[in-house]
This record gives structure tokens, sequence and C-alpha cells, in this order.
């Protein structure tokens, strides 16, 4: 090449280059187009807010690099969490970054839902609202949302009581209704107390699985931490009762297996031999009187020595706790058992040392099982045109199945929802209108009397929503024909709302209440007195076949009703008791598998008297052998993660299974409800266990001693072979 040439390439090679910097610059590199004062590249931000996985409402930290939130953990200054997140917590960065989430409204044209303006979608649901209004049926406006205790659920009520429409449905599947409906009967308060389990020397629980998912299952899992560390020369002892060995009765000092439905009795028992040792209180020996502990006894299975050495042990703490009201156990009696347990509490001097009355937990908020099936017979019945379904609500897979909440809402003209993902109950919704993740939203909320946490926005929006109280305010004015800063719901914004409640709060201090994660104060507890009658003990009614087995539904620990589903990281985490991941299974004892002739993996249909449904089987060598246990949450469809998993050919919840029993006392939902049959169907579905066997072979890979054992080998200096 000549000199010449060469300069001749260069110059064109640079003129090139020149002529492709002079294009447009390529935008959004980064996440933040307009970084925010808050964030500097390259260094993590926290951001305080509240976990909504559930409604136990934790403390959370988000940490934040260059825009996107990449962590979550627990804030040690919330009273609730102190510094811990489960599982669920965790995973809830999987929520916010899901690929399905919605990606802005959607109405449905021809069957089928398209994509709309928010224009376009509220104009739907206004013109609805308004006519309803204007025509004097305002009462046919129904809005469900999930707990909601802080101004959200403020918001919510002053919007229907504006439009005059139905009072709000606080919708939780597992409300713990008996434990308020107790208290009131027992104590002449309606409310779910605070269980101080750190204060008991012994806490005897009947199917209250607080390491899994009752009421606030961090809190208590700390407390329960406390009470059972070695201190002051001792260590507190747990017993659990429970028909299946759950993870609780996995961690209990002993468990003690009881045939289904028969905690009533037990309690009952129990509470008489313990005040004819003179360890309780005789003012409630009437209580107990009608009960015969041999009978007890047969019908529970538990024998009667074991009986004695458990009320000996649990009047003799000082204090001792007794708990009850798991969702597994929770039958048509339900109420009945848990005023027993009340009973127990106050015969052992337990009441205002570990059952305090204050703080209370907002579960007494939520609204009983039975008025949620007064308004699904009122959608049957046309009563109800429009149906307003809030977030982390999804009724038609996580209520029993014989409620038949799908069919009502077919009936009603305008279903809208404010989901922000796929479900089981947006495949039935008109128009939806997502809402904004937790991590993305403003808010506050209550998780018990004494502590507020607040949300804020610890990003941007990952996709076109927009959170509910915004929607709410614009609707309802829409509606009223009412301007910002006038009528019933004057405020610009959900923002603006949330401040102005808590200004009387914070009183000016705004910043430091967001830097700290919301606002607490000690809540003195309020002295009861225990009201004693005597008490008819029986077992649980369960409707089916007498030889079937009863059916124990429990919550799951990685899905809690279903919310949890859609995040591949609870999917892959293996389940604490079976390690099964990814699939749901049916728990059949050892006994049943061997006369069934069915193996781990073999599929068996269960039938109970409202439906059934096909799972593979678990066989397990711990299970009551009159029961059967299948974990509620498990659910995946087409429009769930299809790249991933295929459509189960029924319904994996056990909620399918059941009708619309109630406890009448209390108006909750009966779980434990019914007997079920099982079958087998010939196929197999091998369940992806990760741990195929407990055996350990002799290898003595996990050992044990129990505390007697210990303090004979700290006297000796020598321990006994095991």
């Amino acid at each position: 090449m000549k000199r010449r040439d060469f300069f001749k390439l260069v110059g064109a090679t640079g003129a090139a280059a020149a002529t492709a910097g002079c294009q447009a610059a390529t935008e959004h590199i980064l996440p933040l187009v307009v970084p925010n004062e808050q964030l500097v590249p390259g260094v993590a931000s926290w951001f305080a807010t509240v976990c909504r996985e559930c409604p136990a409402g934790c403390g959370v930290l988000a940490r934040n690099r260059e825009g996107r939130v990449v962590k979550l953990e627990g804030n040690p200054d919330h009273p609730v969490s102190q510094g811990a997140l489960c599982i669920r917590g965790q995973a809830a960065l999987q929520g916010l970054y899901h690929p399905d989430r919605f990606p802005g409204p959607l109405v449905r044209d021809g069957g089928r839902l398209a994509p709309a303006s928010w224009e376009d979608a509220q104009k739907r649901l206004v013109d609805r609202l308004t006519a309803l209004r204007r025509g004097g049926r305002a009462r046919a406006i129904a809005l469900v949302t999930q707990l909601e205790s802080g101004s959200l659920g403020a918001l919510a009520d002053r919007f229907t009581q504006a439009l005059g429409a139905r009072p709000r449905v606080t919708l939780e599947p597992f409300g713990y209704e008996a434990i308020r409906a107790a208290s009131r009967i027992t104590f002449g308060r309606e409310a779910i107390p605070h269980y101080a389990l750190e204060a008991a020397q012994v806490v005897l629980s009947f199917g209250a699985d607080f390491v899994e998912t009752w009421l606030s299952p961090v809190a208590y899992t700390r407390a329960f931490a406390r009470m059972h560390a070695f201190r002051e020369g001792r260590a507190g002892t747990f017993i659990h009762v429970e028909p299946r060995q759950s993870l609780t009765a996995a961690n209990a000092d002993e468990w003690v297996r009881n045939a289904p439905g028969t905690e009533e009795l037990l309690a009952l028992a129990i509470l008489k031999l313990m005040i004819e040792e003179g360890l309780g209180d005789r003012r409630f020996a009437d209580a107990a009187a009608r009960v015969d502990v041999t009978r007890a006894a047969q019908e529970s299975g538990v024998p009667v020595e074991t009986l004695r050495r458990l009320a000996k042990a649990f009047g003799g703490a000082r204090p001792g706790l007794a708990i009850g009201g798991g969702v597994a156990v929770s039958g048509a009696n339900a109420t009945r058992t848990q005023v027993a347990i009340n009973l127990l509490n106050a015969a052992a001097g337990n009441v205002g040392r570990t059952v305090l009355f204050g703080p209370d937990s907002a579960y007494g908020r939520v609204t009983p099982y039975a008025e949620v099936a007064r308004l699904v017979r009122a959608m049957e019945q046309g009563e109800v045109e429009v149906l307003l379904l809030g977030p982390g609500v999804n009724p038609v897979h996580a209520l029993p199945g014989g409620l038949r909440f799908a069919e009502a809402a077919r009936k009603v003209g305008l279903v809208v929802s404010f989901a922000t993902e796929p479900d089981e109950t947006t495949a039935l919704a008109h128009v939806i209108l997502p809402d904004t993740h937790w991590l993305e939203a403003w808010g506050d909320y209550a998780p018990c009397e004494g502590v507020t946490g607040l949300l804020q926005p610890t990003m941007a929006p990952v996709r076109d929503a927009r959170q509910l109280g915004d929607v709410l305010l614009a609707a309802g004015r829409a509606v009223l024909g009412s301007e910002e800063g006038k009528g019933p719901l004057p405020w610009a914004s959900f923002e603006q709302y949330l401040k102005a409640a808590w200004e009387p709060v914070v009183r000016g201090e705004w910043a430091a209440a967001l830097r700290r994660g919301g606002a607490w104060r000690a809540v003195a507890p309020v002295p009861v007195t225990a009201q004693a009658g005597a008490l008819e003990a029986g077992a649980a009614a369960l409707e089916g076949d007498a030889a079937g087995f009863a059916l124990l539904p429990y919550p799951s620990l990685r899905f809690y009703d279903g919310r949890g589903a859609s995040r591949a990281w609870l999917q892959e985490a293996p389940d604490t008791m079976t390690q099964a991941v990814w699939d749901a299974w049916v728990e059949v004892p050892a006994a049943a598998a061997a006369a069934l002739g069915v193996a781990t993996g073999d599929v068996v249909r269960v039938t109970s008297p409202h439906g059934a449904i096909e799972l593979p089987a678990y066989v397990s060598a711990t299970l009551h052998p009159k029961a059967v246990a299948i974990p509620l949450g498990h659910r995946y469809a087409a429009y769930h993660v299809p790249s991933y998993v295929g459509t189960a050919p029924t319904p994996m919840s056990p909620a399918a299974l059941l009708g619309p029993a109630t406890d009448e006392a209390s108006g909750g939902a009966a779980w434990l409800a019914v007997r079920v049959t099982l079958a087998r169907t010939g196929a197999r579905r091998p369940l992806a266990i990760l741990q195929a066997t407990h055996d350990q072979d002799g290898r003595e890979l996990a050992q044990h001693v129990d505390l007697r054992a210990a303090r004979e080998q700290a006297l000796r200096g020598r321990g006994e072979p095991h």
C-alpha cells in the first residue's frame, strides 16, 4: 500500500467514526435517567418499609443500588421483626420484578383482556359507579381488601361511606376468628391477645404452628427461642399437641400425636387433672366437671398417664402458657376448643403474665368468614353489581371451594381487580387496575396496638401501576363530582392523605419516622377477669365417610395462602418436613399407603363430599393413621410461570375439598371439616425430593441428648453412650 493510499484510508475511517458519533445517543442505558439525590452510584442506600407478604407486618430494610432494590433484610428497630425476616419476605423481590406482572390497565373486550389507558379503564369503573349511585343502588357496590389496618384501610372506608356502598370487607382466609370469639366469651373482650412466649416456663400448644404461619411467626419464633434458651440454670419446655408432625411439632420437646379434632377434649381433661392435683384454681373446676378423662384418652389416643404428666408439667410452671387456634385444627368446635385453652391459662394463673390483652393483634379487624359468605350469597342473588377486589385478595383460590365464589362472581356486572399479577380471581375480572408493589408504594400498617410501620417507595415503579389509594381518591371525586381540596375525599394523592394522617403523630419529624420505619409506643395490658361455666366437650364433627380419613389442610410455610406461589425462589426452596419442591402432595400415613399399595410419587385421588383432586402421595411414618394432610397455598395454572411448569390436571389446594361449613360461635371457616377417601389412579408423578431419606444409617449425623442426661453428664464429668 502506498503512503498516499494509507492516509486516504485513515481519513475515511476517521470521518466514518465522527459521523457515527453524531448519531442520537442511546437512551436508558442506566435506570437512573434523572438521578435521585438520595442515591449515589456504587453506594447502597437503605430504605425502611413494611413487609406485606402476610398480615404479620414485619419491618423491612430495602437495599437499593443504582435505583433498583437488590436485597431485603429485617429492620432491627422494628418491634415485630427486630432484624429478622422470614423466607416469604426475602422472596418478595421476585414479586417486585416478576415477569408476569400486569404491564398496565386491562379491560375485557370480547372475552379477552386487552391493554387500555388508565383514563379509559378508570372511566369504565367511574361510569358504572356513577350510574349506580344516581339510581339509588349504591349498596350494590362492594369493596374487598386484605387486612389494611392503617391509612389505606381508613381511606377505603371513607370511599365506601362517601358513595353509600356496602361496608368494606376485610378478607384474610386465616382470620383466627375463634381466638377472638373465645376471648369475648371467657374474658369479655373480643380481641386476639399478645402471648408472651418468652416469659413462659412451659408452653403447651394445641395445633398453633407459630414456627410456620400462626399470627406473627417471626416474632413468636424469636420469643420461642428466648423461652427455650438455657438461662438461670434451666430451659423452658415446649409441648405440642397435633395429629401431624409439622415443623412446630418437630421443634417441640415433646410432640403428642392426637386424633384429629380432639383438642377440646384434651384441653379440658388436662384442666380437670390439673385442678385435681391441686395445681389450678378450683373456681374453674365446674368447667371441666363433665369431662370423662378416660373417654378423652380413648377418643384422642393419648394415654391417661400422658395427660396426667402434662397436667403436672403445665400446672407446675410459673408461669406457663397454653395456645391454640392453628388452621389445621380449627373445625366446627374451634371456639369451644379455644375457650378450654383460655380456662387452662386462667386456672394456672397465666392471664396477665403470659396472656396479655394489650397490645392486641390487628387480626381482630378481619371480617369473619360468615360475613364473607353472606357477601357471596348477595353476589349470587344479583345484589352486587360492582365488585372491587384489592391487591393480595384471591378468593377463588384461597376460600373453601364449597363457597363457590367463582360462580357468584360471574353474576356480578363489573368485577374490578387491583392485583399485580394474574391469578384465579383476575381470570374473572372485567377491568384490571394494577396496584403498585408494596416496595414501590406509600402506606402504613399496624400489626398490633402501639406499633405502626411506615411504607415508602424504595424505587420507581417497574410497571405502569397506580396505588389503590390514588385510584380510590380519583374515582371517588369523579363519582361525587367534587374537586381536589373539597368534599369527603379532598386529598390530591394518597401520599398527601398519608402525611396528613401522620402529622399529629410525627409533629414535623416525618423524615425521622421514615428513617426509623414508623412509630411505636408501649401499650399497657388491660386487666380482664375470666368467666367459667360448665362446658360440653366433644370432638369436632366431620362430614363424609366415617371410614375415611380426616383431612388436615395446613397453611404453607413457603406460600402462606397462595400469595407466594409465583415466586420461583419459594418453589425451589424445599419443604421443611418433606424436602419436596415445586409440586404439591398429599401426606398419607404409612399403614394406609401399604393398604392401598401406593408409594411416594404415586398419584392418588382424594375425594370429599364437595369435590376431588389428584395429587402425588408422600408416605409419612409419623402422621396419625386416620388423617391425611395437604398444604394450602400450592397453585399454578396456564398463566402462571408457564415457561417452567405445566398445568396441573386438577386443583392443587385442599380448599377445593371443603364445604361452606363454619364455626358458628365465631363465624370462622371450619378448615377441619371433612373426611376424605383415597383411591389409586395408576398414574405416577414423582416428587422432586431433595432429601430422599431421613435414616442416618447409624452415622449419628444429628446427635442429641435430653436436658436431664446433660445435667447428669455435667455432674459425673462423662456421658452415657447413646
